[in-house]
């Protein structure tokens, strides 16, 4: 178990864990980071949540957060716990339902239950985490989003298909995105994303991505 401050990279995969796209941000991040799947092999790392956690990242799955599973509690509990004390939250897909699941807001099917996957150019406003808006292509798989927002947050990006295609707290150190900064080649091919050429994906989230982990230093 590390002694020193890292951050918790949370995959709630229940079939293929996005591995790749952890083993990039432990590449890119210049302090430990540590892997939980909890879905898979059960909640028992998550102990590892303490005083030494700087941050936190609760990655995408094909499981609804209205599903309420056991395991999705004890991630629950812990992301309170941790944007209480200011720590650091950054939810992906699922883990940005999540967000807006625990929070009070409402997460409900968009396309009246019809999974969507693709590429599709999200809009970001201002914000203190990566500075001017900007807009770009984004990688998206998901039926689900955030239908209402939770109270005390802000949305912070949107798309022509999603309102709500990022969320931040206005008191607290919490974002949440619906596309998938992380994503690598593997998570393309592993999720069968219809895109023949991705780089500019890779490129624009990985360095929304990569601000958010470096704002951890």
């Amino acid at each position: 178990m590390t002694t020193k401050k890292h951050l918790m990279v949370i995959d709630p995969a229940i079939v293929k864990p996005a591995i790749e796209s952890f083993n990039r941000i432990a590449s890119v991040a210049p302090y430990p980071v540590t892997y939980h799947l909890p879905a898979l092999y059960g909640t028992n790392s998550l102990g590892m949540y303490n005083s030494n956690v700087r941050g936190i990242i609760v990655m995408g799955s094909a499981v609804s957060v209205n599903d309420d599973n056991k395991w999705q509690q004890d991630i629950s509990d812990i992301m309170i716990d941790a944007s209480s004390k200011g720590i650091s939250i950054l939810g992906l897909c699922y883990g940005h339902q999540l967000i807006g699941h625990i929070y009070g807001g409402k997460v409900a099917p968009l396309w009246s239950g019809e999974k969507k996957q693709g590429e599709r150019v999200v809009r970001l406003k201002k914000s203190t985490l990566w500075g001017q808006s900007t807009s770009g292509p984004l990688l998206y798989s998901h039926q689900d989003g955030i239908t209402i927002v939770p109270p005390g947050f802000d949305v912070i990006a949107e798309s022509d298909l999603v309102f709500t295609d990022a969320i931040a707290s206005k008191t607290e150190p919490v974002w949440g995105f619906q596309t998938h900064l992380e994503a690598t080649q593997t998570f393309v091919d592993n999720h069968n994303i219809p895109v023949d050429n991705a780089k500019e994906s890779f490129r624009f989230g990985h360095s929304i991505l990569d601000k958010f982990i470096m704002s951890l230093k």
